[in-house]
């Protein structure tokens, strides 16, 4: 690790400080999740003997991978359930297994989870740069699951079929390693996975609006116009950039080359403008927001209190994020980034009419992003050969199911009416990200019960 200047005081830069950093986080997409949340007790990890790189016959070296393997419920013959971690340590994802572990136990499975390489513990390398993360990819995470299945079938007897699940990012993984490796499993649950990659990711603060009126939170739709237009009033003169560093108690001031007004505007909205996604039983982190954003008629002092109110000042520099993602110790949101930067995009520009946030938030600059923060010069994500290889919208693959929240800004990138003659199916309910995983709470909306059930009536059918 090493020592850098940050804002007003010198702190020792760790693996975790950078998980844990709010505007690498904010920027990786992750302010309205759960840090990590532990819900299911299940058994201390193992550790697997993972490939580097699955499509070089010339490299022989290997990385350890982290793996929960829980057989409480299992005996011979019976079915195996794994769920592929996404871009998370696999610690975060205890919360998101609630069901998957619920039907292991319903249908007698064996439960496996499977950390996702460059993520948690499972580090091919000790240093991120560029060159050691090019073995980071789809690809390979796909190639991992292949290659661990293969593998743990030869040391238990009678293994039954099969049954792959994820959420979001290994949602998608989920759908398309039944695509990719149908020999391997029998069906996929593929809860809010974005299959389409796209680095022009619009619809993501579009979504907003809608959510708020699918919540009958209007008022909410208009708190943030008006906050949108006072911020931007203030914007435009010495004392209001002065109102508004004082509002926001930032860290370092804004309206710079340091921090140019869209990256401070791109901050604020990722800070209300994606509380729609997580918006799910107990805290509906959407409605929370709105509560905020309504409480009264200062509509940059109600923007300024969805921050929270921690003694520590707000981080909105972009050179400062810059510096941190640059830096080649192992962490979540530099993993995440790299796989945006090369394979997916994910940006999310908003234009004149795309949201009803600031429309001069433009993906160049993005873009721009991963060489600065790689050093690669011209890396950007080629979405194109993505959407080639796992067919982006048009999912060719039986025994895949998929469940989406019709207020989380993902399900736009998903698939959310069957497909492929039926052999894709797909169900939506309204609430926010991969909520069908999640334990169930009593004030869960009808949808979204029906959504588990559908679940259920899936792995029966393709178990018989």
């Amino acid at each position: 690790s090493s020592a850098v200047a940050f804002d007003h005081e010198v702190t020792e830069i760790t693996s975790e400080y950078l998980e844990n950093h709010p505007l690498l986080r904010a920027m990786a997409g992750r302010t309205h999740i759960p840090l990590q949340p532990k819900v299911l007790d299940l058994p201390d990890p193992t550790w697997f003997t993972q490939k580097l790189d699955h499509f070089n016959p010339l490299e022989n070296r290997t990385f350890s991978q982290r793996v929960v393997i829980d057989d409480q419920f299992w005996s011979p013959g019976n079915p195996i359930f794994i769920f592929l971690d996404g871009e998370a340590p696999m610690t975060f994802f205890g919360f998101q297994e609630v069901t998957p572990f619920y039907w292991a136990k319903q249908f007698n499975a064996m439960y496996i989870s499977l950390e996702h390489r460059y993520y948690g513990e499972s580090l091919p390398f000790l240093q991120f740069t560029a060159d050691n993360m090019k073995y980071l990819s789809s690809q390979q995470a796909l190639a991992d699951a292949a290659y661990f299945i293969d593998q743990h079938n030869q040391t238990i007897d009678n293994p039954g079929p099969w049954v792959v699940f994820g959420c979001s990012y290994s949602g998608a993984l989920s759908s398309w390693f039944r695509a990719k490796y149908p020999n391997s499993v029998i069906a996929s649950v593929a809860p809010s996975g974005p299959v389409f990659a796209n680095s022009n990711f619009t619809q993501y603060f579009g979504q907003f609006e809608t959510s708020c009126e699918l919540i009958g939170y209007d008022s909410c739709v208009s708190a943030v116009q008006t906050g949108v237009s006072d911020i931007s009033q203030l914007l435009s003169t010495p004392s209001g950039i002065s109102q508004l560093e004082e509002t926001f108690n930032t860290c370092k001031p804004i309206n710079t080359t340091d921090t140019p007004n869209w990256f401070f505007e791109l901050v604020l909205m990722e800070q209300v403008g994606g509380s729609d996604q997580m918006d799910n039983a107990p805290d509906w982190p959407l409605n929370a927001t709105c509560d905020i954003m309504t409480s009264s008629t200062d509509y940059v002092a109600n923007w300024a209190a969805t921050f929270g109110n921690s003694s520590s000042c707000n981080a909105f520099s972009q050179t400062e994020w810059i510096k941190l993602s640059s830096l080649p110790i192992p962490n979540s949101n530099r993993a995440w980034f790299w796989q945006k930067c090369t394979e997916f995009g994910f940006f999310k520009p908003s234009y004149e009419g795309t949201s009803i946030f600031w429309g001069d938030i433009p993906v160049d600059p993005m873009l721009g992003w991963c060489e600065q923060i790689f050093g690669v010069p011209g890396l950007v994500p080629d979405t194109e050969w993505t959407n080639t290889f796992y067919g982006g919208y048009d999912l060719k693959a039986t025994n895949v199911l998929f469940t989406n929240g019709l207020l989380d800004p993902w399900h736009n990138l998903s698939i959310n009416e069957a497909t492929n003659d039926g052999n894709v199916q797909a169900v939506t309910y309204q609430a926010g990200h991969c909520a069908t995983m999640d334990l169930p709470y009593p004030d869960d909306p009808p949808s979204l019960v029906i959504a588990r059930q559908e679940i259920d009536d899936f792995l029966t059918e393709v178990l018989q």
